[in-house]
């Protein structure tokens, strides 16, 4: 199944090492200048993708062909998503947006669209393989993340934490949903039929610990 990359950036001075970096394998630039979240940023260039796998990166990241073609592998073996420096460097296929739905556009500014996907796969029972194994180089996050921890704690109820659950001790469920997902009107093209591994088979082993994976 063929697969498009993606660098979604508002530094197009970045983009030449990790073209370098990434070679042979081809990767395009997505202006993303001017978007209002991560997530629309992420769903526009997900409908923008001409083929059904999209691998998407950030300007931090400097991956090789090799985890290119480990991402693409793995979404083949059936992971829903696939982030090899969590929502730094991932990929999916789009029949698991078709299924559970787009993005969160609602987490303006960024942040915290990460915790609320993974939950979401967990609620639709789909696997997940996220590690933070290609190279990153930190810097500055160019997103505010005030405005997403209010809409997070808004949408997902904490089970475990009495601050927000009185009743978390007897609680079986890590979180509780209050709010439906928002319905977008992207067009993916048709459904292509996706088999998902369950939940029960998701690889989470990032340095830093996810409480949602």
């Amino acid at each position: 199944m063929q697969y498009s990359c993606y660098v979604i950036s508002n530094k197009p001075q970045l983009f030449p090492n990790i073209e370098k970096s990434i070679f042979p394998e081809k990767v395009n630039y997505f202006d993303g200048t001017g978007y209002p979240s991560f997530s629309k940023l992420v769903n526009v260039c997900t409908a923008a993708a001409d083929n059904e796998i999209v691998i998407i990166m950030s300007d931090k990241m400097l991956p090789t062909a090799a985890d290119v073609q480990k991402t693409v592998s793995l979404i083949n073996q059936g992971y829903g998503l696939v982030g090899l420096y969590r929502f730094g460097f991932f990929g999916f296929k789009k029949q698991l947006m078709r299924q559970i739905g787009m993005m969160d556009e609602r987490f303006v500014g960024g942040g915290y669209e990460d915790d609320d996907f993974y939950i979401r796969l967990q609620e639709a029972n789909i696997a997940m393989y996220v590690t933070e194994e290609v190279e990153y180089s930190k810097s500055k996050s160019s997103w505010n993340y005030d405005r997403s921890r209010i809409h997070f704690l808004q949408k997902w109820i904490d089970t475990d934490n009495p601050k927000y659950n009185p009743e978390a001790k007897a609680s079986k469920e890590f979180v509780k949903r209050k709010l439906a997902e928002d319905s977008y009107t992207y067009d993916l093209g048709p459904a292509i039929s996706a088999t998902f591994l369950t939940a029960d088979q998701t690889v989470a082993t990032p340095r830093k610990s996810r409480k949602y994976i």
